[in-house]
């Protein structure tokens, strides 16, 4: 179904049209994800609404709900539910009236409680390993002070905010572990009437209105969606009526619609600028667009208002070839899965052919009400991560260069002259602490080019990797373009006389040199080295997206010993040496 403003929400539908699609969803086949609530108040009332959009994420959810006002206790009892569930996300769910109850005192201060609160958070995070959401509080609409204002004497307002000061602080200095819930900008995007339900506070505890429960659901199932690998990589954009109002080829440069100040000029101006945040957040750009090429790039190129350069793009597709036979090109060239993507165009049409054509991938049509476009593409959420990586900040160069690449590839008679001239290097060692969140991040977006596609979060991948029973092995991959990053992850535990390795994963931007086979010989031998194992067990665990990767570990010389159910074991005891060394890549000390 094409999308042409936000996602769905209960504000559009039935909470009984929500419950049907939940009972009536044939999706028992997704991810499982477990959510565990510590909590101060009522909150159970989510539990429709996290199944509603788990299941619309391809998610199985499993939510766990603690007892009333015993989030303290829960903590600190190595028997609560909390520490047998494994939860893959904590919620902590504080409401202020029940976390302060002497809160509305004027001698109260915001500073007296955030010791006691740090403490409360740190337990949390020492005691498990997974990621921790954690709400700011909802600040009084009305002033308990009236209209006076006296410095001696601050208001609960002002006390609520900088109590979130605090807490948003807290969060960025701790970003690893814990996410913010902003409660704030729920109850702004809803008004107070839509947010609150005082009837059911005072009779049960129960505070908050549908939509605010709703917009709480989705906030938490960006989370979950950010670390199983179900955010989108890629935004594909059409042109004329979408960067810009007009036809280029009909309209010329100086006839175009983008600019800072004039309607409907601006709307495409600050459409573009969420573009770019996006790009800075590592989302690759492309364009697929039937049009003359040299008409698109004179408006990125010489354009006064176009904020987009031709630099941004990793990819374009700007002929009269249909979009869904070019947007399957692009993702051929980026090596990325299909629901890697999602596509904005102007046209019904257009969008309609993707959609039936591609219904993996999310089409958005520009809305007709203009004004809600600049922000279609970040209030949809649809490119969520739990970290930005240094690698991330350059991705887009980091396409372009594989392109050049690929030109490369061309010149050349045959793929090994081609290989043998990229001067390949890799450089394959332990983990480093500055690496421990891109490794993580490499988990949890990685489909490809991994044989068991097990998630980590950022707390995970550290406690591993400062384990002795365990071991996180990174490779960086260098050649005459530039060097490729941090771009593959072994993951290995002992267990017993073997080594069983875990993960093992490689970002599709480096495939088809045999760097796969480099790096497995060089991490199994660093791991010999340092644990003296002989005997190495893999494991291949299929997906609808790893099939690529299913002959790997036999290619590699590892020896199928078992089938279970739909995974395969492998092993593998001869030395080392015995896997090929491929004679074109040099390995880095």
């Amino acid at each position: 179904m094409t999308r042409t403003e936000d996602v769905a929400s209960v504000n559009q539908k039935s909470l009984c049209g929500m419950l049907e699609f939940v009972n009536a969803s044939t999706v028992a086949s997704g991810i499982p994800v477990t959510i565990n609530f510590l909590r101060n108040f009522t909150i159970e009332g989510i539990e429709p609404f996290l199944q509603y959009h788990c299941k619309l994420a391809g998610l199985v959810p499993q939510v766990t709900f603690g007892n009333y006002d015993m989030v303290y206790q829960e903590i600190l009892d190595s028997q609560s539910h909390l520490y047998h569930s494994s939860p893959d996300l904590i919620v902590l769910s504080l409401y202020l009236d029940t976390y302060l109850p002497d809160g509305w005192r004027a001698s109260w201060r915001a500073d007296q409680v955030m010791s006691g609160l740090a403490t409360l958070l740190g337990d949390v995070a020492k005691n498990t390993d997974c990621i921790i959401a954690l709400n700011t509080f909802i600040p009084p609409y009305y002033s308990d002070c009236g209209i006076s204002m006296d410095k001696d004497t601050p208001s609960h307002y002002d006390e609520v905010l900088k109590l979130n000061q605090l807490i948003r602080a807290y969060i960025m200095a701790n970003h690893s572990r814990f996410i913010l819930i902003d409660w704030e900008r729920f109850v702004r995007l809803l008004g107070a009437d839509e947010s609150m339900d005082y009837r059911f506070w005072y009779m049960s505890k129960a505070p908050f209105k549908k939509g605010f429960l709703d917009l709480y659901a989705q906030e938490l199932v960006k989370v979950l969606k950010a670390l199983k690998g179900k955010s989108r990589k890629c935004l594909i954009l059409d042109c004329d009526n979408t960067l810009w109002g007009g036809v280029i080829g009909e309209d010329g440069l100086q006839g175009i619609k983008l600019d800072r100040h004039t309607y409907p000029g601006n709307i495409f101006f600050e459409f573009q600028k969420s573009i770019i945040k996006l790009h800075d957040r590592g989302v690759l750009i492309a364009l697929c667009s039937k049009n003359n090429e040299q008409d698109v790039f004179d408006v990125l190129d010489n354009h006064p208002d176009s904020l987009l350069k031709r630099e941004y793009f990793a990819a374009w597709r700007i002929n009269w070839n249909d979009k869904a036979s070019n947007i399957s090109s692009i993702a051929s060239e980026l090596n990325l899965g299909i629901d890697s993507f999602v596509f904005v165009d102007d046209n019904p049409v257009e969008c309609s052919l993707v959609q039936n054509m591609l219904p993996e991938v999310v089409v958005f049509q520009v809305p007709e009400k203009l004004y809600k476009y600049p922000q279609l593409l970040l209030q949809n959420a649809l490119f969520e991560t739990l970290n930005v990586s240094s690698e991330d900040r350059v991705r887009s160069q980091l396409y372009r260069s594989e392109g050049n690449r690929k030109d490369e590839q061309g010149k050349f008679e045959t793929l090994q002259v081609y290989l043998e001239s990229l001067s390949l290097s890799i450089k394959v060692h332990e983990v480093k602490d500055d690496e421990v969140s891109r490794v993580a991040q490499l988990t949890q977006k990685t489909n490809q080019f991994n044989l068991t596609t097990r998630r980590y979060s950022e707390s995970r991948i550290k406690a591993i990797s400062n384990s002795s029973e365990w071991a996180v092995i990174t490779l960086f991959v260098n050649d005459k373009f530039g060097a490729s990053g941090l771009t593959g992850v072994l993951i290995a535990r002992k267990e017993g006389n073997s080594g069983i390795i875990d993960s093992f994963l490689m970002s599709c931007r480096i495939l088809g040199r045999g760097i796969e086979k480099a790096f497995i010989r060089e991490a199994l031998f660093i791991l010999e080295q340092s644990w003296g194992e002989k005997c190495w067990i893999a494991e291949y665990i299929p997906t609808n997206k790893n099939q690529q990767v299913a002959d790997f570990w036999s290619t590699a010389g590892f020896r199928e010993v078992e089938r279970l159910d739909r995974h395969v074991l492998y092993e593998f005891s001869d030395s080392v040496t015995s896997i090929k060394k491929i004679s074109y890549i040099a390995i880095e000390e």
